[in-house]
């Protein structure tokens, strides 16, 4: 190639560089993109009289250009009604913690949790087909309009109004998918997310919502592969799950029978039976300036059993000031505590990083949170 054809082809590679399309203000930083699906097995399908492959997961892996510059790589595991491409551009058009944490020389692991988005499986029915736009501002986007619990009035950092009609909620609300979480679901998530860490080597694990509940099994499954988890707002109460929306009311369910799961994990004594975990409740339902505050927790009863594969690796557990998280945290971080779990819980504002909600990876300030994470992550490298 001529020197004057080479100069052209780069010269309009920068300007493709220079010119995002679409929304986007800051690109994604320099990496080597791979894709591939971990796990999976081959069944017989009757219907189809053949052979096919089922409960595979996908798995996008983003190596620095400059390459690695640290030992063990980073996998991401979303929330639940989105993918993973939470973690890529953030809603108002910037980068999100994939390019924060290849700028820092990680290797990056983007799943989409089997069952949602390019891991779907077409034999389950949504657990939630979508939540609706008040929904999503009142839980996520917008509390502070709503009001509907004390903490939510200082949530100041979704970018834009938060409200439907606003560019960047807009485009946060065309990305959520349809929530698909039940006990299937997680023997699936805890096995195919070991057979990736079979192939990847040791990991950290950075997590989100209900994606933190598939980080902590995939760590009960294969917890010499897990150097530390990082959980951000993870999943939700032990033994129930409380609204979201939060009306103002104790509107809770009965979930997760083993405590953080509904399948079997690792405890010490064993618990082969959902019965044989002794429930406590403890604390109240409190209100402050008549608005909704702080929820009960359930902890173990005697006797106390040890989740001694999860206790392997070393917990972040972050918690946001205006999220409606922020009710309710303390009760998971006090069963795994509780459970012989080592946990640093960190409530963000106590740091001085203010402002968030549920989705702080996506906030005006995330780069802040992620720079914390990253405290972390090198002191247990």
């Amino acid at each position: 190639m001529k020197l004057s054809t080479l100069y052209c082809v780069l010269s309009l590679l920068q300007a493709a560089l220079s010119s995002p399309i679409g929304p986007s203000k800051q690109l994604e930083a320099l990496h080597r993109r791979n894709v591939f699906y971990a796990g999976g097995e081959y069944v017989f399908n009757a219907t189809q009289g053949g052979t096919i492959l089922i409960n595979q997961q996908y798995v996008e892996e983003l190596i620095p250009a400059a390459g690695a510059k640290h030992p063990y790589p980073i996998v991401f595991f979303h929330g639940g009604g989105i993918s993973g491409a939470q973690w890529l551009n953030k809603d108002d058009g910037n980068a999100g913690w994939a390019s924060y944490f290849l700028n820092q020389g990680y290797v990056v692991y983007i799943l989409d949790i089997w069952s949602v988005g390019r891991s779907s499986a077409t034999d389950l029915p949504p657990v939630l087909d979508a939540r609706t736009v008040e929904l999503v501002e009142i839980a996520f986007s917008a509390p502070e309009v709503y009001k509907n619990y004390y903490q939510a009035q200082f949530h100041t950092q979704f970018p834009g109004t938060g409200l439907k009609g606003d560019p960047a909620f807009d485009d946060f609300y065309a990305r959520l998918l349809p929530l698909q979480f039940n006990a299937r679901q997680e023997n699936i998530t805890r096995t195919s997310t070991c057979a990736l860490l079979q192939i990847i080597g040791p990991a950290f694990f950075i997590s989100h919502s209900i994606g933190g509940s598939a980080a902590f099994l995939a760590t009960d499954g294969c917890p010499t592969l897990v150097k530390g988890h990082v959980a951000v707002e993870a999943d939700q109460a032990p033994f129930t799950s409380y609204d979201t929306s939060v009306v103002g009311a104790n509107m809770s369910s009965p979930a997760r029978a083993y405590g953080i799961a509904d399948v079997p994990l690792t405890y010490d004594p064993p618990v082969t039976d959902p019965s044989q975990l002794v429930q406590k409740m403890t604390g109240q339902l409190q209100y402050k300036d008549g608005l909704l505050f702080r929820y009960p927790c359930i902890k173990q009863g005697a006797p106390v059993h040890k989740l001694v594969n999860i206790a392997q690796a070393p917990v972040l557990f972050l918690t946001t000031q205006a999220s409606v998280h922020i009710l309710f945290d303390q009760c998971l971080v006090q069963f795994l505590e509780q459970a012989g779990v080592n946990v640093n819980f960190t409530k963000l504002a106590d740091i001085g990083i203010e402002g968030n909600g549920h989705f702080s990876m996506l906030e005006n300030n995330s780069d802040s949170i992620a720079t914390y994470i990253l405290s972390w992550l090198v002191t247990h490298e």
